[in-house]
C-alpha cells in the first residue's frame, strides 16, 4: 500500500509582513506615479490604483501625502545602497575614473526612478514638511555614496579636488539624465553620445593631472 505523502501547509504570513509588503508595493507605485505625471500631478488616488490597494490601506500605512513621498524617497535610496553601495563595498579596488562614470549611469542615472528623485527633490524645497525629511535621507546618502567614491578613486574625501570631482561628475550625469527626460532628441543613442564625450573628457583630464 502506498502511503500518502504529507504535504506541509504553506506558512501564513504574520501581519507585520502583510503590512510590510503592502508598504513596498505602494512606494514603488508613488515612484512609479513621480516618474511618469511629476509632482504636480502626483495623487494618492493614482497610487492606490497603480498598487492595487485601497485608498483605506494606503492611509492606513501612510497618513499624508508628504509621509507616502517621503517613504517612497526612502524605499529608493536604500535600493540604492544596497544594489549599489553595499556591493561594491565588499571588493573596494581602485578604478578609472571613465569606469566609475559607467558604474553610476547604470546604477543610479540609467533608473527609471531616478527622474522621480528628482522630482521629488525639487519639490522640497518649497515645502517645510517634505524638505526636512528628503533632506535627513539625502544627508545619510550623500555621505554614504562620497565615501564610496573616494574609495574608488583611492582619493581622501578629505581633498578638496576629489570632493569637487566627484560633484562634478555627478552633476553631468545629473544634467544628461533630465536631458533625455524631456529633449526632442532623447534617444538612446543621443544619451550613449553625451556620456561617451563626458568620458572622454574625463579621460584626457586624468591623463593630463597624471
Amino acid at each position: 500500500m502506498t502511503r500518502k505523502r504529507r504535504v506541509t501547509p504553506a506558512r501564513r504570513r504574520t501581519q507585520a509582513e502583510r503590512s510590510e509588503e503592502t508598504r513596498k508595493k505602494l512606494c514603488q507605485a508613488a515612484l512609479d506615479a513621480m516618474n511618469e505625471v511629476g509632482y504636480g500631478r502626483f495623487s494618492t488616488e493614482d497610487v492606490a490604483s497603480r498598487a492595487n490597494v485601497s485608498r483605506g490601506a494606503l492611509t492606513h500605512q501612510f497618513p499624508s501625502r508628504n509621509a507616502l513621498i517621503i517613504a517612497a524617497f526612502e524605499y529608493l535610496i536604500s535600493s540604492w545602497e544596497e544594489d549599489w553601495v553595499a556591493a561594491n563595498e565588499n571588493d573596494i579596488r581602485r578604478m578609472a575614473v571613465t569606469d566609475i562614470t559607467d558604474l553610476l549611469w547604470e546604477k543610479l542615472f540609467q533608473a527609471g526612478n531616478y527622474i522621480a528623485s528628482l522630482e521629488i527633490m525639487l519639490a522640497s524645497r518649497n515645502d517645510d514638511e517634505l524638505g526636512n525629511g528628503i533632506r535627513e535621507i539625502m544627508v545619510r546618502w550623500a555621505s554614504h555614496r562620497d565615501r564610496l567614491l573616494a574609495k574608488l578613486l583611492g582619493s581622501p574625501l578629505s581633498d578638496p579636488k576629489t570632493s569637487r570631482f566627484i560633484q562634478l561628475n555627478l552633476c553631468v550625469m545629473r544634467g544628461i539624465a533630465l536631458h533625455n527626460s524631456f529633449s526632442s532628441d532623447s534617444t538612446k543613442d543621443t544619451q550613449k553620445q553625451l556620456l561617451e564625450e563626458w568620458k572622454r573628457m574625463l579621460s584626457v583630464a586624468s591623463n593630463l593631472n597624471s
